[in-house]
């Protein structure tokens, strides 16, 4: 039997590391670490990442040094009690190749992992299939603090029908991105102080060079990196009704939109007849327009800078969420992962292009040093005004047959026609 001496020593061993048994004879009160795994295929949202074969890894590993030296974090290991093992994998290196849905689904289902990250279309796929959780109970049973200060529309674009399946990392709003090279100073401040439609026509004219047969040398502007959702926004205008998919482009706001953008193809001619699928065929000859517009995954260019869109009727910013991270359904620790999933988060919006927190936002000049004040205001008006851009099929092969009519220079009533049948069929 026991002294009571002999069992405070023999606990005060195993406290100290000095016994050789496992966790069941833990210390009373000093709970088990939890081990997790965070997945992350390759990604170009980051901000600064590593060259080489292994630069994203390192990047990875980089991101969970920073999370693990924040030792008053409450979703960190230190204080959440848990380590984290980042691994990057590529999906196109399955063996065999990925060939369908269902192998892409069998492929994600089959790594073993607790935390993912995916794409916002991967993870309504994922989450709809049961490969990833949802997070809405946790969320609830959590709070909303965390999520209320991620931006809203960022969170929807990882919800569906079956829940909300990641949380958002970051995010790409479309921007201009202009060269002020060879913008002269009087259009950079423009642009800086607040330009409208207008005004991106009588600069792209200024800009576009044609040589002494009429022949475009230059383009001064391309717009329709991802289709003419802003025309549409800023307009007060919808492609469809969001909840019936009824086509709404036969409404005067959306044609009149859609009129500004064939105008600036076929009447200004200071755009090249491209859709957004072969946009950068514009770019071959090695002579980029001086502005375009894009969304913001690296620096296009160092000398370029951003600039937030011209305001139509109204300010309205088509963004795209890049990454968020998910809970597989082989988290063997679910509250766990949830927690190691804020601390990610958290920590990673100092790593992206542009964070998908709000407050982020507001410090984006602590974490992008090169960025001009006028550039951290156009980020910052950007996110506030942004809009998810929709991931529905239908819209976008309506959005798609648009674009195609445009730039054949069909009538726009005819253009529109075609993607309300493309919507419809």
């Amino acid at each position: 039997m026991l002294t009571r001496r002999a069992l405070i020593a023999s606990t005060a061993a195993l406290a100290a590391g000095c016994s050789s048994l496992e966790s069941a004879f833990s210390v009373p009160n000093q709970p088990r670490t939890i081990d997790l795994t965070w997945i992350s295929e390759a990604y170009g949202g980051f901000r600064e990442r590593g060259l080489g074969p292994n630069g994203l890894e390192e990047t990875l590993k980089h991101i969970v040094a920073a999370l693990e030296e924040d030792i008053e974090n409450p979703n960190g290991p230190a204080k959440a009690r848990y380590t984290l093992t980042s691994r990057f994998v590529r999906s196109e290196n399955a063996d065999p190749p990925l060939q369908s849905i269902d192998d892409v689904i069998a492929w994600y289902g089959g790594l073993e992992a607790d935390l993912l990250s995916v794409p916002p279309f991967l993870a309504q796929l994922l989450g709809e299939r049961g490969v990833i959780l949802s997070l809405d109970q946790l969320v609830s049973a959590d709070g909303s603090e965390f999520t209320d200060a991620i931006y809203p529309y960022l969170l929807d674009h990882f919800r569906s029908d079956g829940g909300l399946f990641a949380l958002p990392v970051d995010a790409g709003p479309t921007m201009i991105h202009y060269n002020p090279r060879v913008l002269s100073q009087d259009d950079v401040s423009r642009i800086n102080e607040g330009w409208h439609w207008d005004d991106m026509v009588e600069i792209a004219e200024k800009l576009t060079e044609r040589d002494e047969n009429g022949e475009v040398q230059r383009w001064g502007l391309i717009t329709q990196h991802q289709g003419y959702w802003w025309a549409l926004w800023q307009n007060e205008a919808e492609l469809a009704d969001p909840i019936t998919n009824q086509c709404r482009l036969l409404e005067p706001a959306a044609i009149e939109a859609l009129q500004f953008c064939h105008d600036l193809i076929h009447t200004h001619q200071v755009s090249p007849p491209v859709t957004s699928f072969d946009a950068w065929s514009a770019f071959q000859s090695g002579s980029w327009p001086p502005m375009f517009f894009s969304s913001v995954q690296g620096n296009w260019s160092s000398d370029n800078r951003w600039a937030a869109l011209p305001r139509g009727k109204q300010h309205s910013v088509p963004v795209i969420g890049n990454m968020g991270i998910a809970i597989t359904d082989r988290a063997q620790n679910t509250e766990a992962a949830f927690t190691a999933l804020k601390g990610l988060v958290g920590v990673m919006q100092r790593f992206v292009e542009v964070p998908a927190q709000k407050e982020a936002i507001t410090r984006l000049g602590d974490f992008r040093k090169t960025l001009l004040p006028a550039e951290i205001a156009a980020f910052q008006h950007s996110m506030e005004h942004g809009r998810a851009i929709p991931f529905s099929r239908a819209m976008w092969t309506a959005m798609r047959a648009l674009e195609e009519g445009i730039v054949r220079g069909d009538d726009v009533l005819t253009a529109v026609n075609d993607a309300c049948s493309s919507l419809q069929a």
